[in-house]
């Protein structure tokens, strides 16, 4: 059973596709793959929740992957791709190929050590989860420092941000807003 959960934990990394494309396209080209592919996923997730036929199908082929929340709304594979599409909108592609790693990395590290093991909160999140979703920013930091053309204190000043922002109670879903705000953060600091 752990097994499954924790292979479960780790499909969330189907997300570092972006950073990838931001890594390996010009950004333009980045942006417009990024955008067809939100579109696409958005549209199945609403006909998904709106049409009786397919949210049953839906539900039955991947109902294991989803969260209680998601049955009813939006996935968090949604509200990530939507995030780091506005982050890829909005800043330089250094900053966007950080801000996304960070949130899917983190988040997916996050969710595999602080659901599984037991220990003290910060607002609603296990005090182990965030410090393995900074612990697992540092290695992210380590190699997005070989690879861009960004100070190693900037790196290490938006792994921090990401991990405090996905810690913070903040009223939209994180997946969604972290991205957005580490980029902010960086982008102030660059």
């Amino acid at each position: 059973m752990l097994k499954a959960e924790v292979f479960r934990k780790l499909l969330n990394l189907w997300a570092i596709f972006i950073p990838v494309l931001y890594y390996l396209l010009p950004q333009a080209s980045a942006r417009t793959l990024l955008l067809l592919v939100t579109v696409t996923i958005v549209a199945i997730d609403f006909i998904r929740l709106h049409i009786n036929g397919i949210k049953e199908g839906f539900i039955l082929f991947f109902g294991s992957f989803l969260r209680r929340r998601e049955l009813t709304n939006l996935s968090g594979a949604t509200f990530l791709l939507l995030g780091c599409l506005i982050t890829a909108l909005l800043f330089a592609r250094p900053v966007v190929i950080s801000a996304c790693s960070f949130v899917i990395v983190g988040d997916t590290f996050a969710a595999m050590f602080g659901q599984n093991i037991k220990g003290p909160r910060i607002f609603k999140k296990t005090l182990i989860g965030s410090l393995a979703y900074f612990g697992s920013n540092l290695i992210v930091v380590v190699v997005l420092h070989s690879l861009l053309d960004i100070p190693f204190w900037i790196l290490f000043s938006g792994a921090l941000m990401s991990t405090i922002f996905e810690a913070l109670p903040l009223p939209w879903d994180d997946n969604f807003s972290v991205p957005i705000l580490t980029g902010i953060g960086m982008s102030l600091i660059l």
